[in-house]
């Protein structure tokens, strides 16, 4: 029977310190006066609308790098540095804009979901903190789920999400504007005809001459010859 071996004092006092060292170094906290004073949080807007994520770091020696993960892609902010701007495009409202039934930019209500939906990420500093923002604008439903990741020197990272609503209501809207379209070109082809019809002087316009009048012309002409 094989008898297992008893550790010796030394080895024993070994390993209690390696995994001392090992406790202190994972709880260790960031340096003293490192630390959020604002991060991205989990945000609800409903589509069309704009939404903000900010993360805010001290002191202001310290530096930020800001991620906006979205469905298709990524996009980071370094901060401190230069604001940066990211369009997206166009939503796809604009394809039935390209019907070309009627300007639907003149209703109000058309032209806000027209415009394209964009993203911007710009830089604050001060002699306190150091402050990333990011705004998305005209929130369309194809980003849903974007997340936005804050990773401060030497500290955890902190991510919020953005969750959009309302995305029925959008469509029935859309779906309101171009059938509103249609039926305003029918209108208006409609009054058209009309007009044309109870004025005299447009069918005069349009009809021309009367074949009696180009028989008595004719026979002017030939009394005219003899």
């Amino acid at each position: 029977m094989i008898k297992a071996r008893m550790l010796t004092s030394k080895e024993m006092m070994f390993n209690l310190m390696c995994l001392f060292i090992c406790v202190v170094l994972h709880s260790a906290p960031p340096a003293q006066g490192q630390s959020y004073t604002n991060y991205p949080v989990n945000t609800t807007v409903n589509m069309g609308k704009s939404a903000t994520f900010t993360c805010t770091v001290t002191p202001k020696n310290m530096s930020l790098n800001f991620t906006a993960r979205l469905p298709t892609t990524s996009y980071v902010l370094q901060c401190p540095g230069k604001p940066v701007k990211f369009p997206s495009m166009v939503r796809d409202f604009t394809l039935l804009h390209q019907i070309k039934l009627i300007n639907l930019q003149q209703i109000p209500e058309c032209r806000n979901s027209a415009q394209k939906n964009g993203l911007y990420g710009n830089c604050e500093s001060n002699d306190v903190q150091v402050t990333g923002t990011w705004q998305m604008s005209n929130i369309g439903n194809d980003v849903n789920g974007t997340a936005f990741t804050c990773i401060g020197s030497d500290l955890s990272p902190v991510t919020g999400y953005l969750w959009i609503t309302g995305a029925s209501a959008y469509y029935l809207m859309l779906f309101g504007c171009v059938m509103g379209g249609f039926f305003g070109i029918l209108i208006v082809f409609g009054v058209t005809y009309i007009s044309l019809k109870r004025s005299e002087k447009l069918q005069e316009c349009f009809k021309g001459k009367d074949e009696e009048e180009d028989v008595i012309g004719g026979v002017e002409e030939e009394t005219i010859k003899d």
